[in-house]
């Protein structure tokens, strides 16, 4: 059954379950990736069967959930485990919970992945998907140690991400740059530049497989934790 446990929801109206960031969060990720030419669920369903070596029982971790719709995909997935997933936004949350209501092995939490409300060695792997870009810069290596911290031994850490692809010229990247500025801030542009998997590796984890999307602008890694 779906809840929402760790801190508690309140002071809010049925208005707040339908918010425009809510919405519109849905409308555009959604739109994103079908002018990338996958839907976002089967897109999402391809990488984690090509990636993820499931095993009955396990837990699993969803951080930055947003409305829960990647966080369904992936328990539906993983059927035979638990699915948690969190979101610093409460409103996100709600929504999350409303559209989960049909999968009965995921739970959502409102939590703050810089301090995740979990004992040390909770899971087995942890999902991110399009998450370290949202967070500013300086607080990712926090949020991976956190990662680490609530990953068992040989937990893994699945990242999709958006990137630079590595043969641009200078002009090309620059354009890509100021396009992505559009719909996202300066922290975010920034983190699409950044060495990523330096990034990962630095905070403890090792690379296990990494291959390209969307000609060269997005990426999936998996990494093993090294503890």
């Amino acid at each position: 059954m779906n809840s929402v446990t760790g801190e508690s929801i309140t002071n809010t109206t049925t208005d707040a379950s339908y918010s425009l960031h809510a919405h519109m969060y849905s409308f555009f990720t959604g739109f994103l990736y079908m002018i990338g030419g996958s839907f976002q669920n089967r897109f999402r369903r391809d990488r984690f069967t090509e990636f993820l070596p499931i095993k009955a029982d396990e837990r699993i971790l969803d951080i930055c959930c947003a409305n829960g719709k990647g966080t369904n995909v992936l328990a539906s997935f993983a059927k035979d485990c638990k699915v948690t997933g969190i979101d610093i936004d409460p409103k996100m949350i709600i929504f999350a919970i409303k559209n989960s209501r049909k999968v009965s092995n995921v739970n959502f939490r409102i939590a703050d992945c810089t301090n995740m409300p979990f004992p040390a060695n909770t899971f087995n792997i942890v999902n991110s998907f399009l998450a370290l870009h949202e967070i500013p810069n300086e607080l990712v290596p926090i949020v991976l140690n956190e990662i680490k911290r609530t990953l068992k031994k040989d937990g893994l850490l699945l990242i999709f991400e958006l990137k630079l692809p590595k043969k641009s010229s200078l002009d090309i990247l620059n354009l890509r740059y100021y396009l992505f500025r559009l719909f996202e801030d300066e922290n975010a542009a920034r983190f699409m530049m950044t060495d990523q998997v330096k990034l990962v590796e630095k905070s403890g984890f090792n690379l296990v497989k990494s291959k390209e999307f969307h000609f060269g602008l997005t990426s999936v890694r998996l990494y093993k934790v090294n503890k």
